[in-house]
Parts: structure tokens; C-alpha cells; sequence
């Protein structure tokens, strides 16, 4: 496997921009980035994106997203009216998040650094958010740390990493692991794609201690697919089937709270 660290993470994620070997554009072309949102829309409903993120409630505030990927969450808190800053390790996520807000005609400030780095003042935002990232950083805990210094007392987190208790992380990759040779921490990292260096889980427990700056916290989980159970052939089977139980068993465990 690969070492951890802040090279070998940007390496990964330069070569390969979440969900773009599915998405059958031009990097970074006005149908690219139509068509991400539709892939990311069938895992995370507009409906639930709204609820979730909380558009409307910060127009007028500041916003960052830590690890902003391509900015299709940016692009909605702007949209709101959100004065937003987006930070994400590599040059094409930069570049791709300046792209689609050209295409949407939308304001946003986008820095290449890492999140245990965070280049703003103490009690700058007003929300921080972070999806899908800070389980993949090399030394999450200061990047925790770093996101709770630069949130306002008072403010908004919410951020979403994997879930250990889920059905995928339990009861599939162990097996799958026996099959392929694999160890489960191998098919973790790999839900990203192979060679990447880390994907880390958590329990609700787990994420609650490593939150030690936010109250109030908020709890719950989603995704629940069928290839999550029988990989390959689940894939066929519809989504609905599982929804019932992704509140306990969804490979996603989101995390809202205000920091004290």
C-alpha cells in the first residue's frame, strides 16, 4: 500500500477526480459537470442536499468547504447567496470548481492547501462543511482541529465520513476480503479507487470523540445500495429495497453540529 501522506493523497486525487472515470465528457466541459451532478444527485436527492447543507440559512454568511472536489456544494451555498471559499489539496479540483462557477455564473474564492492547514483566521465562517474528505486526509485530527478554529463560535458544521457499523464495512468486505486477498482496510481505501492511501471509519461513538468543538450533536446515516451487499450482481437490484435500513446500515454517517 501506499505511504500516507500529503503527497502520495494529492498524488491520488490529481489522477483521479471523485466519479470522473464515470462520467463519459471532457474534464472540467459545462456536460461534465451536468452530468456529475446527475450521479450525485442519485446517491444524495436535491431535496436531501437542501436539508443537509442548509442553503438558504447562510445567504449573507460566510461559507468553506474543506475539500471542495469539483464545488458542486459550493455552487449551491453560492447560489443562496452564501459568500463562499472553497480549499482542496490539488490543482485540478481548483481548476474544475473555477470552471463551474464560470459555467453558473456564481462568485467563489478556491486555495489549494491541505486541511490540516486551513490559510484563514480564527472564527472566520460561519458553516464549515466537508464531504466525503476528512477520513481520507493524512492526520485527521488536526485537520479537525483546524476546521474547529476557523469556524465562529456558534457556527455551523456539518461534515460526512464513512461509517464503520455499516452493512458494506461489517458483513461485506470481510467476506470479499477472504475472496480477493485483500485486507478490509485495502477495500475501503479502494471504494475511491485503487491506490488510494487511506479511507478511515467510524462509528457514531468514534465521531462523536473526535468532535470534541461541537454541541448538539446531530447524527445519521445513508447509502444503502444493492452492490453493497452482493457486490456485482446487487447492482441490478433497485435502491428502495434498502432505504429502510441505511439509517442504521448506510455506508455514509453525516455529522451537524454548532461549535462551542
Amino acid at each position: 500500500m501506499s505511504e500516507i501522506n500529503t503527497d502520495s493523497v494529492q498524488a491520488f486525487w490529481q489522477r483521479n477526480p471523485l466519479c470522473a472515470s464515470a462520467v463519459p465528457h471532457e474534464l472540467g466541459s459545462r456536460e461534465y459537470f451536468t452530468y456529475y451532478d446527475g450521479l450525485r444527485e442519485h446517491n444524495e436527492s436535491p431535496a436531501f442536499s437542501a436539508q443537509l447543507h442548509e442553503y438558504a440559512d447562510f445567504a449573507g454568511k460566510r461559507v468553506l468547504d474543506v475539500g471542495c472536489g469539483n464545488g458542486y456544494v459550493l455552487q449551491r451555498y453560492a447560489e443562496a447567496g452564501a459568500q463562499v471559499d472553497g480549499v482542496d489539496v490539488t490543482d485540478m479540483a481548483i481548476d474544475l470548481c473555477t470552471k463551474r462557477f464560470g459555467f453558473a455564473g456564481v462568485d467563489g474564492t478556491f486555495t489549494r492547501t491541505t486541511a490540516e492547514t486551513l490559510p484563514f483566521a480564527d472564527d472566520t465562517f460561519d458553516c464549515v462543511c466537508s464531504m466525503g474528505v476528512l477520513h481520507h486526509v493524512p492526520d485527521t485530527t488536526k485537520a479537525i482541529s483546524e476546521v474547529a478554529r476557523v469556524l465562529k463560535p456558534g457556527g455551523r458544521l456539518i461534515i460526512m465520513m464513512y461509517h464503520r457499523n455499516s452493512w458494506l464495512y461489517r458483513v461485506t468486505f470481510p467476506w470479499v476480503s477472504i475472496l480477493t486477498r485483500k485486507s478490509v482496510q485495502q477495500l475501503v481505501n479502494e471504494v475511491d479507487g485503487v491506490g488510494n492511501p487511506k479511507g478511515d471509519v467510524y462509528t457514531r461513538k468514534e465521531l462523536e470523540a473526535a468532535l470534541p468543538e461541537i454541541r448538539d450533536l446531530e447524527m445519521f446515516s445513508r447509502l444503502l445500495q444493492g452492490w453493497m451487499f452482493l457486490p456485482y450482481i446487487g447492482r441490478v437490484l433497485p435502491d428502495a429495497l434498502f432505504r429502510p435500513f441505511q439509517n442504521r446500515l448506510g455506508w455514509f454517517i453525516y455529522a451537524k453540529g454548532w461549535r462551542r
